[in-house]
This record gives C-alpha cells, sequence and structure tokens, in this order.
C-alpha cells in the first residue's frame, strides 16, 4: 500500500514539473524526500529542479551545485542511471567548463545506450568536451559518428535531420579550417554537406571563397549564388557579399569567365543596385553583353527581360522573357512573360513547359503571379484562365515540397516548412477559388501540421464552410481565435468570429447564434469605443467590413419578426456606429419595403457614402435599382432614369442573374420615358425588355406583356399607328383575354401589315 502511494506521489511530482511549475515542484519533492529519502524517481526531479531553477536566478551557482549533488548522489544508488549522467555531463561540458574528464567518461558509457536519442546526446556532449580540450581530431570522429547516426532521424523527419546535417558538416568543416589548417579539406567537407544546405548566408560567402582560392570557378560561382540569394538586410552580412561580389567582378576583369560567376554577379546587381552604382541602363548593357558571349543561355535573357519589365517596358521586355523561357528559363520569368504577353498581344499565351526550378522559387512566382500579374490584368474573360495559372504555380512549389518532406526526394534547397506551410495556404486559397473544396481542406490541414498560423485555420474554415461541415467550422474558427493579440488583429477575429457565428446559423441553432451575436456585438463595440479614436479611416472602414458577415446573421435572425421591428432593431445599430455600411445596407431594403421611399434614397446615399470604391457589383445594382425605383414612385422621372441607367450598365449581358434585372430595368426605364414623353427612348427600351425573352427563350408572361403594351403606346404616341395596332394583335394571340390589349384595340383603329413580334 505504501509503495502504490509512493507512486502515486511522484506521478503528481512529475505532473507538476511537466507543467513548468518549477518552484512547487521542488518544495513538494522535498516534503517527499523527508519521507523517501532515498527514492530515485524523487532525486531526479529535485536535481532537475534545482538545475532549472538556476537559469536566471540570484543563487545560480549554489542551486546548480545542489543539482550537481542529487545527480551525483543518484548515481551512487543506479550505477548506469543514464539521464543523471546526461544532465552531469551537459553542466561540466556547456556550463561549467569543469571535470571534462569526467565529462567525457560518463559520455563513453553512455554511447552503449540502447536509445538513439541517448547516443546522439552524448557523442554530441563528448565532441564538445574534445574541442574544449584542444583533442580536435577525436572532435572529427565523433562527428563522423554522429554524421552518420543522424541518418536514422531522416525517417521520423528528414527536415530536422537535413538541418542537423547541415549543422554538423559546418563544424567539421570549421575545424579543419581553423583548427587544422586545412582548407583544402574544409571545401570538400563543405561541398560534401552541401546537399543539406546551410542555413547561414556567411557559411556560402566563406564556401564561394574557399572555392575561388581554389580555382574551382563553377563550384564558388554557385556557392556565390545562394549567398547572394540568401542575403538580407543585415549591414554586416551585405558587406560579406558586396566584398565577394567585387572579387567576382574582379576575376571578369582576368578574363576569368564563368556561366556561374556570372550568373552569381546578375543576382548582386539586381538585388544591390545602389551599393554596386548600377542602374537599370547598367544591368540591362551587363545582359545583353553576356547574351552575345553565351547566346544559348537563358540567364541573361531572363534578366534582360526582368529590368525592362520592372520599368514598365513591355514591347521591348517581351522578346528577351519568351527567348528565356525558350531556352528553360525560371519561374519568376515565366511569370513575367504570361504578363507581359497579354499586355503586348492582348492574349495570354500558350505554356508548352513550365521551367525547371526550385520549391522557394515556384511559391514567389505564385505570390507574384497574384499581386504583380493577375492584379493588374485580370478581367472577365480571362480571369478564370488566370486563376488555373496561379494554382499551377502553387501546385508545382506544393509537389516539390511534398516530394521532399514526404516522398524522400529533391535535396535540403525544400528544406523551408515555413514557406512549404504558406504554399499551403495560398494553394488552399486557389484550389477554394476553383471549387476544390475537398482538395483544398487536405492541403491546408497539412500546412497547418508543418507549421502553424491563425491565417491558415482561417482558410481552412472557409473551404469547410463550403463543403457545409459546419461543426469542423466552428472547431477551426475556435482555434484560431485562441490566438493572442500579438499574431491576430481586431479586424481578423471579428472575420473569424463571424464565420463560427453562421456556422452555428446555418446548423439551425438560432438560441446559441443570438447568443453569440450579442457578444460579438458587445466586443466589437468595446474595441471601437476604447481604441476607434486610434484608428485611421481605411482602418476604421476595414473593420466595418469585416463585421458585415456578423450584421447578415442579425439580419437574418430579424426575419422573424416584424418589418417595422427590423427596422427599429437597425436604427438602434446605426445609433451605436454611425458608419456601420451595414446598417445603412439594411435601413435602405427595409425602408424600401415599407415603401418609405425618401428614407430609402437617403439610406442609399449614405451607404454609398461610406462604402466607397469597396462596393461591390451585386451592392451597386441593389443600390441603384431601389434607388432608381424609389425615385420613379415618387415621380422624379429624370433621377429614376439617371440610376436605372447606372444600373443597366453595371449588368453583364449573358450573366443568367443579370439577365432578369436587364429586363426589370428596362420595362421600368421605358415607364420614365413614357413619362417624359421621350418616344423613342421608350419604344427603345420596350424592344431591349422583349429582346432578354428572345434571346434567353423565356415564356412570355405578364411582364413580357407590360413590355409590349408600354411598346405600343409609346408607337402610338408618336405617330407609329400601324405599329402600335400590330403590337397590340400580338399580345392578344398570346394573352387573347387581356383587357388592357383588348381595350386599346377598341380605341385604335385597324391599319398596316406591320408584325414587330416575328418568330
Amino acid at each position: 500500500m505504501q509503495q502504490e502511494q509512493s507512486i502515486a506521489d511522484v506521478e503528481h511530482l512529475q505532473s507538476i514539473y511537466n507543467a513548468g511549475d518549477y518552484p512547487a515542484c521542488l518544495e513538494a519533492v522535498n516534503l517527499f524526500l523527508l519521507f523517501n529519502p532515498q527514492n530515485p524517481e524523487g532525486l531526479l526531479l529535485k536535481a532537475k529542479c534545482e538545475y532549472q531553477l538556476s537559469y536566471n536566478s540570484p543563487n545560480a551557482d549554489e542551486l546548480l551545485v545542489s543539482a550537481v549533488r542529487g545527480f551525483e548522489e543518484l548515481l551512487r544508488l543506479t550505477a548506469d542511471h543514464e539521464e543523471a549522467m546526461l544532465y552531469l555531463a551537459y553542466i561540466n561540458i556547456f556550463i561549467t567548463g569543469a571535470n571534462l574528464s569526467e565529462a567525457i567518461t560518463y559520455c563513453d558509457r553512455l554511447t552503449e545506450s540502447i536509445l538513439l536519442d541517448t547516443r546522439t546526446k552524448a557523442i554530441t556532449y563528448r565532441q564538445e568536451a574534445y574541442y574544449q580540450k584542444g583533442d580536435v581530431d577525436n572532435a572529427l570522429k565523433d562527428l563522423d559518428i554522429l554524421i552518420k547516426l543522424n541518418q536514422a532521424h531522416t525517417v521520423e523527419s528528414r527536415s530536422l535531420a537535413d538541418h542537423e546535417q547541415g549543422l554538423l558538416y559546418a563544424k567539421k568543416a570549421n575545424l579543419y579550417l581553423y583548427h587544422k589548417n586545412d582548407p583544402a579539406k574544409a571545401l570538400e567537407t563543405f561541398k560534401e554537406g552541401l546537399i543539406h544546405r546551410y542555413k547561414d548566408v556567411h557559411i556560402y560567402t566563406l564556401i564561394a571563397n574557399l572555392a575561388l582560392d581554389h580555382q574551382d570557378y563553377e563550384f564558388g560561382g554557385e556557392a556565390a549564388q545562394v549567398a547572394m540569394f540568401s542575403g538580407s538586410a543585415d549591414a554586416d552580412t551585405d558587406e560579406d557579399l558586396i566584398t565577394l561580389y567585387h572579387r567576382l567582378d574582379e576575376l571578369t576583369r582576368q578574363d576569368i569567365i564563368n556561366t556561374s560567376i556570372i550568373y552569381a554577379m546578375l543576382i548582386a546587381r539586381k538585388i544591390y543596385p545602389e551599393r554596386l552604382e548600377c542602374d537599370t541602363v547598367e544591368l540591362l548593357n551587363f545582359a545583353r553583353h553576356y547574351i552575345k558571349i553565351y547566346p544559348d543561355w537563358f540567364i541573361p535573357y531572363h534578366y534582360a527581360g526582368a529590368t525592362l519589365y520592372e520599368v514598365e517596358s513591355y514591347t521591348e521586355a517581351l522578346p528577351y522573357l519568351q527567348k528565356s523561357i525558350e531556352l528553360g528559363g525560371l519561374a519568376l520569368g515565366l511569370q513575367r512573360f504570361i504578363e507581359v504577353s497579354y499586355r503586348v498581344n492582348g492574349q495570354l499565351p500558350t505554356i508548352e513547359r513550365w521551367p525547371h526550378d526550385s520549391a522557394v522559387m515556384y511559391y514567389n512566382a505564385g505570390v507574384s503571379f497574384f499581386y504583380e500579374s493577375e492584379s493588374n490584368i485580370s478581367n472577365a474573360d480571362i480571369a478564370r484562365e488566370l486563376l488555373q495559372v496561379r494554382t499551377n504555380f502553387y501546385k508545382i512549389s506544393y509537389d516539390s515540397f511534398y516530394d521532399y518532406f514526404y516522398n524522400d526526394k529533391r535535396d535540403g534547397a525544400d528544406n523551408e516548412p515555413h514557406i512549404f506551410a504558406m504554399c499551403c495556404n495560398n494553394y488552399g486559397i486557389a484550389l477554394s477559388e476553383l471549387g476544390e473544396y475537398e482538395t483544398a481542406v487536405e492541403v491546408h490541414k497539412l500546412g497547418y501540421a508543418l507549421s502553424p498560423f491563425w491565417e491558415q485555420l482561417s482558410s481552412l474554415a472557409t473551404a469547410l464552410f463550403a463543403l457545409h461541415r459546419y461543426e469542423e467550422v466552428i472547431e477551426v474558427v475556435e482555434q484560431a481565435t485562441a490566438y493572442s493579440s500579438d499574431y491576430l488583429r481586431f479586424e481578423d477575429y471579428i472575420d473569424l468570429k463571424g464565420k463560427q457565428l453562421t456556422a452555428i446559423y446555418d446548423l439551425g441553432r438560432k438560441d446559441e447564434a443570438r447568443e453569440l451575436l450579442t457578444a460579438i456585438e458587445e466586443e466589437y463595440n468595446s474595441f471601437i469605443e476604447s481604441y476607434g479614436n486610434e484608428l485611421n479611416e481605411e482602418e476604421l472602414f476595414v473593420l466595418s467590413q469585416r463585421y458585415i458577415v456578423v450584421q447578415n446573421i442579425r439580419q437574418d435572425l430579424l426575419g422573424e419578426v416584424s418589418l417595422e421591428e427590423a427596422t427599429e432593431a437597425w436604427k438602434n445599430q446605426l445609433y451605436k456606429n454611425p458608419d456601420d455600411n451595414s446598417s445603412w445596407y439594411m435601413l435602405m431594403q427595409n425602408y424600401y419595403q415599407l415603401e418609405d421611399y425618401n428614407q430609402c434614397i437617403a439610406c442609399a446615399n449614405n451607404y454609398q457614402s461610406v462604402k466607397g470604391e469597396a462596393i461591390t457589383i451585386e451592392s451597386v445594382q441593389k443600390v441603384y435599382y431601389m434607388r432608381g425605383m424609389s425615385y420613379l414612385y415618387l415621380g422624379d422621372y429624370v433621377l429614376a432614369k439617371e440610376n436605372l441607367l447606372i444600373l443597366l450598365d453595371n449588368c453583364q449581358p449573358g450573366n443568367e442573374n443579370d439577365e432578369s434585372i436587364i429586363c426589370d430595368t428596362n420595362i421600368s426605364l421605358a415607364q420614365c420615358s413614357y413619362a417624359l414623353q421621350q418616344w423613342d427612348d421608350c419604344m427603345d427600351f420596350s424592344l431591349a425588355a422583349t429582346a432578354c425573352y428572345d434571346r434567353n427563350g423565356w415564356k412570355w408572361d405578364e411582364t413580357w406583356i407590360k413590355a409590349a403594351l408600354q411598346y405600343a403606346d409609346a408607337c402610338k404616341v408618336a405617330g407609329e399607328t400601324d405599329a402600335a395596332m400590330d403590337t397590340v394583335n400580338n399580345i392578344l394571340k398570346v394573352a387573347p383575354e387581356n383587357e388592357e390589349a383588348l381595350q386599346r384595340k377598341r380605341e385604335w383603329k385597324s391599319g398596316g401589315l406591320f408584325s414587330f413580334f416575328k418568330r
């Protein structure tokens, strides 16, 4: 019974330690050891707590000494206690730097462990101890052992294994270079490790210089290319790269010309034009010079085209970009070629072959295509095709990354888990836009597992919503909104809560939706009250835009009350937030239904003023329709016609939804023209309305009869009596008992054989 209690106590102590509450754990374990002074688990926890608390503590030395005593006492009780030996070795080697020989002895024993992780740590610690002792040969041997051992990690995480391998090869090369004074062996080692890639730009700069020292210009240029691409805004890094560029430049002046070196120089001139005093003309001339020397090499064509593209000389850029793609090309070059081809030729090119390029570069090209190309040249005719192209950029990037992370293909250049995750987000968004929601869901889930960020969850929620998987939407949104304000801005939070609210409403859980709506409204109003004055006009507008989804659910819930009650509710919303465009929009609709046309017009004007250029085409149509019809009902035919004509201009013939709007709008315009005695306009608009019926194959109905009657009336007033009577006769063929047509026939004299509705 006492043993069972002891086990329970240790499990409780372990849970406190795992929670990171080391002071509480130490206090509890000291009490536990009063009654169980030689309990191994208790002694281990005590020593580990003291070790953890020694960091950033005023009595750090005292705690560390006590921890060491604890681990040593544990070894006296259990001579082969591996965890105690690991801690002691680490403390002696990395913290105190004392007792290195003893630490090496511990590591020697631990290399026999059955646990791979323990063996790896032991050799890592021992290698550092040898290094501190100046025993470089043994340190190198341990690095070789670690490189072999690390291969075992590839199965569980190739990304982690490649990262570790890169560090190990760099450390090994540095030992040869700085401690063995053997630059040739260092260069050989750097080459061996290159497949795993190095994360430090300084390493590539070092490799490039070493290779150039040994007259290995091809490899030196390749390393310089990676170094230039890996540069940052860090002044020290930039200075090293500028120095490297000048060394490459000096080699070319000595007639040591190599495509690898020229490529690195082109990259440098493109990235650091000011530092290298290289303007657009100089870069263009530099690229043209090497086109003459290497006419079958795509790189100088690419940079010539890119230079002209960036100064918007599209006609001049096109042949260079086209030639670059024909010879092989780069992903970014293809992005520019597609855009420039459309700008110059008015049509998108046929992509016969996509260039061979890295996963990262295809991701960058996809982003550039979206922000630079698609946003500038897209229109209704090519929007879908551009979306397909953007999707393919991301798909190629995704497939390449996937091969690296999951199929053990490709080299460490693709070891960028966060960029892969961002690619998943953008690829998933594009798939959703194409309607491929199931695939988008899987892509987003994979991306979030690789490198979590809330935007991925938001995109995942959008795809799940399209699939009506509302329970999952709610779960994903709850996970996303748990991110702190350091990552999640309030407008993004509101956008996510809108998704959650809509999902709950669509599940039919209306009471829960009302509760959440109230909670969101309180958070929104509180934020506006607290921070509204600190936000600029654009920020306030974005926030109100995100709030629209929430307000749409309010409108749905208000559908259960009377129109008058709903109107009062929206007036109350407007009182709280006068710039809430949703409230103006909902009131516009409600007043229209209540036939309070003056108020409808006022709300339409205010909505349009608040919404500005961000107004959607659907909202444009509704505003001009309701305002135009309100003016018509009020008898102001001039303003009615003005609004309805704008509505007509914002409709797309051939679009199924717009065709109905076009028909009704033409009928209303004919009515306005008749009232204004503009007979030609009345006839034209009436004919346009009936033409909608013809091209859509609609069955003639009351609306068609109304349009035909207006046409007949306009003809009669305009003196075209035969056309008027023939139109009436045609109406009576369709609707022989139509009283309005019969009345006109009685009143008008028959005449003429003109038939205007021939089929």
